[in-house]
Order: C-alpha cells, then sequence, then structure tokens
C-alpha cells in the first residue's frame, strides 16, 4: 500500500488491516527474505525491539505511526547504555533484556531475544515478556506505559525486518457546510460505546464494547418492528448480517475459529467465551479457575482481531436498523413536533443547567 508521506510499506498480517487490531508491517524490498525465512524454518535467536510510549497512536497511516516517537518518562543511567537486567519468576525462568538510551539519557527501546524458527512467532513471544518487564516497573513506579510498536530485526542484514503495531484509523472527514444533525435517541447510547471503543487502544475494552453494541442492536430491533407494527408498515426488517469465513481470515482470525460461523449472531455466539473471559477475569473452569493474561502476546493477538470483527458486525447491525428507520420514516425525536434551528436564534439553543435541575 501507498500510504501518507511518500513511504511505501506492505501488510504482512492480517490480509485485511483493520483499524484496531495488530498488524506487522514491511517495506516491498524485504518480502523475499521474509518468505526465505519462512520457508528455511530455521530455529534461531531473534532480536525484538520494543518502542515504548504513554499512548498508542490511533489515527493516521502505519508508515506515520512507525515513525512516531514514543513520549514517556522512563530514564536509563547513562552509564550503562545498554543497561542490561532480567526479569525472574524462579527455577530457569527468567528473560534478559537490554535497556538503550539515547543521548539524553531517555529510554530508546528495549531489546528481547526471542528462539523461534519463524519470524511471526518471534514477534508473537517477544510482546509477552516486555509486558510483563512493564507491569513490575509500573507496579513499583505508577506510570503509564505501552508499547508503542515492536520491531523484529533481520538476521541476515540487520535491519528492520517487520514492524508490528496497532493499525490506526487512515480515513479523513471534512464537514460543512453543513445544518445540523438529528440524534435518534435510541442509538446514542451506542454511538457513544463505538466512539469509546475507536478511542481506546485495549483491544480487551474495544471487544466489551462491541459486544454491547450488538446486544443493544437487538433491544433497537425490538423497538423499531414495534414502531412498524404500530404504523401498520409491512416493511421487513434487515437481517443479521452475514458472515463469511475468508472475511474473519482476512480480520486476522484463524480458519478452525471461522468454523460454524455464518452471521453476526454466530459470531457473537463464539466470542462468548471470550468476552466473558475478560469480562469476569477469574473464570472457574471443570480444570480450575483460570484468568486472561492480558500481557500474553497470543491473548492480545486473539482479542484484537476479536474485538475487530466484533466492531465491525455491531456496527453494520446498528447501521442498518438506523437506515431502514429513516427510509420508513421512523423517527426517534420526543417531545412533539421538531422545530428547526437556524444561525439567526442559535443562543436559543444553548446547554442550560436549569434542564438538569441544575442553577
Amino acid at each position: 500500500m501507498n500510504l501518507a508521506g511518500g513511504n511505501i510499506v506492505v501488510s504482512v498480517f492480517p490480509d485485511m488491516p483493520t483499524p484496531g487490531a495488530l498488524g506487522a508491517f514491511t517495506r516491498p524490498e524485504k518480502i523475499n527474505e521474509i518468505r526465505e525465512l519462512e520457508k528455511t524454518k530455521t530455529s534461531r535467536l531473534w532480536e525484538v525491539r520494543a518502542f515504548i510510549s504513554d499512548h498508542v497512536p490511533l489515527a493516521g497511516s502505519p508508515p506515520d505511526t512507525l515513525k512516531e516517537a514514543g513520549h514517556h518518562f522512563l530514564h536509563v543511567n547513562p552509564a550503562e547504555n545498554p543497561l542490561w537486567i532480567y526479569l525472574h519468576a524462579g527455577g530457569r525462568r527468567a528473560v534478559y533484556y537490554g535497556l538503550f538510551n539515547d543521548t539524553n539519557g531517555k529510554l530508546d527501546y528495549i531489546v528481547v531475544k526471542v528462539q523461534s524458527a519463524l519470524p511471526s512467532n518471534a514477534l508473537l513471544l517477544a510482546r509477552g515478556p516486555i509486558n510483563a518487564l512493564l507491569d513490575v516497573m509500573v507496579r513499583n513506579y505508577p506510570m503509564p506505559l505501552v508499547i508503542h510498536r515492536l520491531d523484529l530485526m533481520s538476521p541476515i542484514v540487520g535491519d528492520i525486518l517487520v514492524s508490528e503495531c496497532l493499525i490506526p484509523e487512515p480515513r479523513a472527514v471534512s464537514i460543512g457546510p453543513l445544518g445540523g444533525i438529528v440524534q435518534a435517541t435510541p442509538f446514542a447510547p451506542y454511538d457513544a460505546l463505538y466512539r469509546e471503543a475507536l478511542t481506546s487502544h485495549s483491544p480487551f475494552y474495544r471487544l466489551i464494547c462491541g459486544w454491547k453494541m450488538y446486544e443493544g442492536s437487538g433491544k433497537i430491533r425490538g423497538i423499531v418492528r414495534k414502531e412498524c407494527q404500530q404504523r401498520n408498515l409491512p416493511a421487513k426488517l434487515p437481517p443479521d448480517a452475514t458472515v463469511t469465513a475468508d472475511e474473519l481470515r482476512q480480520l486476522g482470525l484463524s480458519h478452525e475459529f471461522s468454523v460454524g460461523i455464518t452471521c453476526a449472531r454466530d459470531l457473537f455466539e463464539k466470542l462468548r467465551e471470550t468476552r466473558n473471559a475478560i469480562s469476569h477475569f477469574l473464570v472457574e473452569t471443570d480444570e480450575g479457575e483460570s484468568m486472561v493474561y492480558v500481557a500474553d502476546g497470543a491473548q492480545l493477538r486473539h482479542y484484537s482481531a476479536s474485538a475487530a470483527a466484533m466492531l465491525h458486525y455491531s456496527h453494520k447491525a446498528l447501521e442498518d436498523l438506523r437506515l431502514f428507520s429513516v427510509q420508513n420514516g421512523i423517527h426517534f425525536w420526543g417531545g412533539g413536533s421538531m422545530i428547526l434551528p437556524t444561525p439567526q436564534n442559535r443562543d436559543q439553543f444553548a446547554v442550560r443547567a436549569s434542564d438538569y435541575g441544575l442553577i
């Protein structure tokens, strides 16, 4: 894809880069090198570099996101560059990290070594240990620290082979001239949920928002159906959105996961256990208690793809109902007839404390 800033990157994963999901990107000239490394499947030590920030960019293009410098206040002793430290979990379960600083003594990136035969697994396996290191740092010194991006270094050339980041939203909108927008009351809480999801970098929270939106589409479907009955409208409500295995694969979900899913309701039910796991965190199973380890790379990848799918189809379900209502003259504003605000009388339409029981 040719993206903003004149930079060219191609998506390695997923097939359909979806905002909010984890995506892997590379330069076109590195494609053959990646294919050869995947083909040979030689087990080796990979170097993964993690760039840290207090936030994850949510809007823009992947090249812009990959170039953006992280913002944080984590400094490294300038006398030791890199600073090599370990995280120990007992026995032989220890991981060494290299903390490299910049010329100002501020952390530039964290290095971790991963042994794997596939470059994709190196990125997957590196995310958990790096998150674990950030977790223990934050435990003692409360700071907003997240992984801004991961760079997998080429074992052959030594440059960046693949970069992984949260896929940003590339769309831009230009508005005006515009009179105004009519808000349909039943949809308003779900519009708010959708914006909550789009402004969060957490795949766990995004999935919860998408889940609530799809639940809400069922409630609104009932409201619209009642309106149709009261108005004797012969129109048939829009069907549940069709979902194909190919669409789910393009979003980053596996073929095994997609089996048996043909509509949004199937996807909703298939993700019930995923939703319950993060919603309740501690879940009782036949084997005992289980929990979602939110630092784990595999969990993050699964939840990011699941959240992208859930948000896509839940938003579609709500938009189909909204469009159906508009096309059939079903309006949801209260207070009787609606007057038309104009620029000339705009001061009459201020937010007034008295309307909310305040002074």
